[in-house]
């Protein structure tokens, strides 16, 4: 997939399908998710775990189908626990032990997380990495979570919520069959979390793209109260809170300092992204919205979330720059915004090797301070732009009514 001729097919599948992406719209996708056919991100716990369903589809470990061009692009390392470092086997059998490890093992743990977190430890490590067992702890009750399902939801987020949950997952077994034990599918665990998320946190409500991140949580974890904590952790502390907020302004703001980081990280890629007019918001919005959960497979999205989950939005900065870079050429292939577009799409739904992008994201020289500076310019320069619209509209409504006034 790394040539010319295949990106070209790509766009003209892309057409021949009818492709289009809709501005803040993270439509589903089921087939950008978990194209792996290895557990590429069981690190040290066990060999591949990929099944089969009834209509002979292969998919990962987490229900999702995995695409035949993804099984042959190119398969990612995989370590056992024989190959597993001897400093990570250790770190990971005292995190067995006691989770509190993960709170207080600094750099270690950051750097064993980024290698990757078994799977059968990775619900413990993203309730205790995210703040989210902290969280729980200081909630005004230990009730709190089933005090939320009581509450009334304003009934145009449950009109939103409702239509969202038929877009979640549907090919999905593990999300279709959801609680074996109660007979519930994950719409309606998915529907509890959103809710209770919603009733949690009024001033953000519910927006899409919400619906994928916690459905992805939930079929994690395995937990419904721990993942409706993680997800509330996420958002409310390690994502900026705006940028899930109904007036986009978060969201854009995120895409502006990403051009700014571009410019300095990747300026032969950002030169070309204007030249060809592409506004990265306009077209992969998804990426932040989703959390990449509609975009790159399911084991790498697992990896990502890892590294989210434990240092932040920074992350989140640091993969989109890595994608970008290590398919440069790719991208100063493309002509148009259309091809762009097409060829991110397909970029990020065939890479499996998680080891790859994150150690590219984590090469990258990027702290927080930077991302506070260009937060605070962007800010800046969006406010003085409302205050240039708005002088704008006044003029104009000025020279209105005075034209009105001498007809008169």
């Amino acid at each position: 997939h790394r040539s010319t001729h295949r990106r070209q097919q790509w766009t003209r599948a892309a057409i021949a399908r009818g492709w289009s992406s809709t501005m803040f719209s993270c439509v589903r996708c089921a087939s950008a998710r978990g194209e792996n056919a290895s557990e590429g991100d069981v690190r040290g716990v066990s060999s591949p775990s990929s099944s089969f369903s009834s209509m002979g589809e292969t998919k990962d470990e987490y229900g999702f189908t995995i695409s035949p061009s993804a099984r042959h692009a190119g398969e990612p390392r995989m370590m056992t626990s024989a190959s597993m470092s001897a400093s990570d086997a250790r770190f990971w059998a005292r995190v067995r032990e006691d989770t509190s490890v993960l709170r207080e093992g600094g750099c270690w743990a950051k750097r064993a997380i980024r290698r990757g977190v078994p799977r059968d430890l990775r619900r413990d490590v993203w309730f205790e990495c995210s703040g989210a067992k902290e969280m729980r702890e200081n909630a005004p009750s230990v009730s709190y979570y089933q005090n939320l399902l009581l509450m009334k939801v304003d009934e145009k987020v449950t009109d939103q919520i409702e239509l969202d949950l038929a877009r979640t997952f549907p090919e999905n077994e593990n999300y279709e069959r959801g609680n074996g034990a109660t007979g519930e599918g994950g719409n309606d665990v998915l529907r509890r979390i959103l809710f209770a998320y919603a009733r949690h946190n009024r001033t953000t409500g519910y927006c899409q793209g919400m619906n994928y991140i916690a459905a992805f949580i939930w079929i994690v974890m395995g937990d419904e109260e721990r993942a409706f904590w993680t997800f509330t952790a996420l958002l409310d502390e390690l994502l900026p809170s705006d940028v899930h907020a109904s007036d986009i302004k978060g969201t854009i703001s995120q895409y502006k300092i990403l051009h700014k980081i571009l410019d300095t990280q990747a300026p032969k890629i950002a030169k070309h992204l204007r030249a060809v007019d592409v506004d990265l918001v306009m077209i992969a919005s998804k990426w932040l919205l989703c959390l990449f959960v509609e975009s790159l497979p399911a084991s790498t999205t697992a990896r990502v979330l890892d590294c989210v989950l434990a240092e932040g939005e920074k992350v989140w900065f640091r993969v989109v720059i890595a994608m970008l870079k290590l398919y440069e050429r790719e991208i100063l292939a493309c002509d148009n915004m259309p091809d762009v577009m097409v060829a991110l799409k397909e970029l990020y739904r065939h890479q499996t090797d998680a080891d790859e992008l994150l150690n590219a994201a984590f090469s990258l020289q990027l702290s927080k301070a930077t991302i506070r500076g260009h937060r605070a310019a962007v800010q800046r320069d969006m406010v003085e732009e409302a205050e240039r619209k708005a002088a704008a509209r006044a003029a104009a409504l000025s020279a209105i009514s005075n034209r009105d006034a001498k007809k008169r």
